[in-house]
């Protein structure tokens, strides 16, 4: 156990080391850290290091997040849109159209405003299904 006197010394040389520190830059607080056998480009890393963790850590946990909501969206569809028939799906891609036009809130440019298969009017709807631009009997959402 560490005395009054031994604790008031250990404090008075910390706060020493640290005015002489606050006192240099460049070449010269190298020579310091250098001579009381530090590092200095050890010590910068390590000073970094205590700034990147917190931040690495953060969009780790916002990329888990993400991930995870990513998981929940990609959930089986119960969706009847789906399973309507190909003049309905095509009403439905025409109403979507039309709010396209009227609010250009959404763009088709992806796929150049064009539907060319069954498949693809099957895709582009549980996209708008699951962005939730449509419910799931084709009627569209405000």
């Amino acid at each position: 156990m560490e005395t009054d006197r031994e604790l008031s010394f250990r404090e008075e040389l910390l706060e020493e080391i640290q005015q002489e520190i606050l006192s240099l830059e460049g070449p010269a607080l190298d020579e310091y850290l250098l001579a009381l056998g530090m590092d200095p480009n050890h010590l910068l890393e390590s000073f970094d290091a205590v700034f990147q963790d917190p931040e690495i850590a953060a969009k780790r946990r916002k990329f888990a997040a993400a991930r995870q909501r990513s998981r929940e969206s990609q959930a089986p569809l119960s969706a009847s849109v789906l399973s309507f028939e190909p003049s309905k799906k095509r009403e439905i891609l025409a109403a979507l159209t039309k709010r396209v036009d009227l609010t250009g809130d959404m763009t088709i440019a992806a796929r150049n405003r064009r539907i060319e298969s069954d498949d693809d009017l099957d895709s582009f709807l549980e996209a708008c299904l699951r962005l939730g631009l449509i419910d799931e009997s084709g009627k569209l959402k405000e």
